[in-house]
């Protein structure tokens, strides 16, 4: 289940002729530049986390709301289509084997009442197995001498080549945030930011995964680049 992340999402409510939505590529959606708006834009997808809600009829009804690739819009809902869209994969390869592969061992990946992964969130984990998961990237896809992930996957997911958050210390990648705007912290360096403050540092030109997990107040974020300039400063 090879997925072309260039091609046209295969999202089957988009399949009608003249719907503009058909043009979105899987990249857009992992870039967070789908054009789609929606009532659940950030973090808030309550219906499918707490009401009962399929993926396949929470994320796909959005209409268009900018030119695909344009706009650069934070949206569970991006995620959730991009899931969809690697379903067929995701049947050949469940995100379980990939965990098998790292020996994360304490992990796993939740999936609505029809089966689809809900990798928005509610995936549950420890802090070493999030250590391993980050050693993968800082490996750039290669596990024992085995490789996982794509060539050049890891170049791919950290180039900003959507369009950029307008404000924030924060760049984006493909479903990764960058930390080329952060102050002290190395260029290269880039995250993946869970709910509540959990957080994957990778600095490949330090050597170096980061790893933190914590229960935020809403409201109050965790911030993450000082504490990883810290911890840098500390290896100095």
């Amino acid at each position: 289940g090879e997925l072309d992340v260039k091609a046209p999402a295969a999202i089957a409510n988009w399949r009608t002729p003249g719907d503009p939505r058909a043009a979105i590529t899987v990249d857009a959606l992992m870039r967070m530049s789908s054009g789609l708006t929606s009532d659940t834009a950030g973090n808030r997808t309550d219906g499918l986390y707490f009401g009962g809600v399929a993926v396949d009829e929470q994320a796909p009804g959005w209409p268009l709301l900018a030119p695909v690739g344009t706009v650069y819009r934070y949206a569970n809902n991006d995620t959730l289509l991009a899931t969809l869209a690697a379903a067929p994969g995701f049947a050949v390869h469940p995100p379980a084997e990939l965990f098998d592969a790292l020996g994360m061992t304490h992990t796993w990946a939740e999936t609505d009442w029809r089966g689809n992964y809900i990798l928005s969130s509610q995936v549950w984990t420890t802090a070493r197995d999030l250590a391993r998961f980050g050693q993968l990237y800082l490996q750039d896809g290669v596990w024992e001498g085995r490789r996982l992930l794509p060539e050049g996957w890891r170049d791919y997911v950290t180039a900003p080549t959507g369009p950029q958050p307008p404000t924030g210390e924060f760049g984006y990648g493909a479903t990764f945030w960058l930390m080329n705007r952060s102050e002290g912290v190395p260029v290269d360096a880039f995250a993946a930011f869970g709910n509540r403050g959990q957080y994957v540092v990778i600095v490949p030109s330090r050597d170096i995964v980061i790893v933190r997990r914590g229960e935020d107040p809403a409201g109050k974020p965790f911030d993450v680049a000082a504490f990883a300039r810290a911890v840098l400063e500390s290896l100095d």
